[in-house]
Order: structure tokens, then sequence, then C-alpha cells
């Protein structure tokens, strides 16, 4: 089979994920705690309402969970963390593993997968998001 280019073709270039937040500023703290960086933060002073953070190509957006449920309120009867885990593939796993794990609530401690081999560690933040870190190449 050949792809054929089409320029008029829309294509997907990113995907970041607006996640719930309960409290907005705790949540950019914990997350720069572990190694990520608070790109925006709205407002820029007192509380915050919503914020992005970013660590090497991967980003995140924050949402106070009263203002996200605001906007959809399909949102409303779901529970914060629900069934949601967010699947990072990451280099030099073990370092960055032995700088983050007294930080955060580790679920599973590094290891190897006995399904693909991968090295891997999740942890769990304190909106309930579950974080699976995992250093497996496609």
């Amino acid at each position: 089979m050949v792809t054929v280019y089409n320029k008029y073709k829309s294509k997907t270039t990113s995907v970041t994920a607006n996640l719930g937040a309960k409290n907005v500023d705790k949540t950019l703290r914990f997350y720069e705690s572990i190694g990520f960086t608070t790109l925006l933060k709205f407002p820029e002073t007192g509380e915050a309402e919503w914020g992005l953070v970013q660590k090497d190509n991967t980003q995140l957006m924050f949402q106070n969970i009263n203002s996200l449920t605001n906007e959809f309120p399909e949102l409303n009867p779901h529970e914060n963390g629900g069934t949601l885990t967010l699947w990072f593939q990451v280099n030099n796993i073990k370092h960055w593993f032995a700088e983050v794990k007294d930080k955060c609530n580790v679920i599973r401690p590094l290891g190897v997968t006995p399904y693909n081999g991968a090295t891997e560690f999740v942890i769990k933040d304190l909106n309930g998001f579950i974080l699976h870190f995992s250093d497996f190449q496609f």
C-alpha cells in the first residue's frame, strides 16, 4: 500500500490532556517537584484556575474542577481521576525514578514488566490520576 500525501487533508499534530484539578496551584507545584516546568498559569496572580506544565516533549493542562464542569456540564457526574491512566514514554527511566520516588505516591515501583520487558514505574498524583512511565520502545 502506498500512502499519498494530500496537502488539503487535516493532520493531527499533538494531543494535550486537560485534567480537572481540585487545586491548580498545588497541582502545578506537585508536577514541578517531579521534574515538570510550569509554562502558563491563569490568572497569573492569585489562585490559578488553569495551568500548563511541560517536561521535554510532554505537556499537561490542569483546570479547576469547578471551572471545568461549568464549561462541560457533561463531566459533572464523573469522579476525578476516573478510569483514566496517562502513559508516558521516557528515556533514562532509572535516573528519573530515583529523582521522584520520594516526592510522590508510588503505586508500582520501578521494575520490568513480564508482558513486554519494559522498565516501568507508576505513580498517583494528588488529583487521583494514574501516571504510568515506561522506557518501552515500539
